[in-house]
């Protein structure tokens, strides 16, 4: 009889032993389970975050290469206006020559040069439909 007691003793504390871990398990993975979804949850938002700025890399990559072709005109009509900036007269400006006096109109102001050195001419239209090429210092 002691011995069936023990017998029995040594069952329950087995049991609850077998209990005590499955539950410890069961806790375990449940605790996992949530950090798991926690991070798949992060992982998603982060992926389409990630997509939306490859997109926004994607489209502005595609205006910049549409507009690339531009920079150099842009760049030599920021060099013609601050050329043109030093003139006095424009385009249709009516000048006289100042080797002879003679009136005529300004028909186009040529701007040309490099990156540091530039040269501004008029090319003025005479009375009989004649051009001519001056520097600025020859008309007033």
């Amino acid at each position: 009889m002691k011995q069936n007691i023990i017998n029995l003793v040594g069952i329950i504390l087995i049991l609850t032993l077998v209990g005590t871990d499955g539950y410890l398990r069961y806790q375990s993975d449940t605790r996992a389970n949530k950090e798991r979804v926690e991070l798949q949850d992060k992982l998603t938002s982060e992926l389409e975050l990630s997509t939306t700025c490859e997109y926004k890399v994607d489209s502005l990559s595609i205006a910049n290469k549409r507009l690339s072709a531009y920079e150099t005109l842009t760049l030599a009509m920021v060099h013609r206006d601050e050329a043109k900036s030093d003139i006095t007269y424009g385009v249709g400006d009516i000048v006289y020559l100042k080797s002879d006096s003679s009136r005529v109109i300004i028909s186009d102001v040529l701007i040309g040069g490099g990156q540091y050195n530039y040269y501004v001419k008029y090319r003025v239209l005479f009375d009989d439909d004649t051009t001519k090429e001056l520097i600025p210092e020859l008309v007033y």
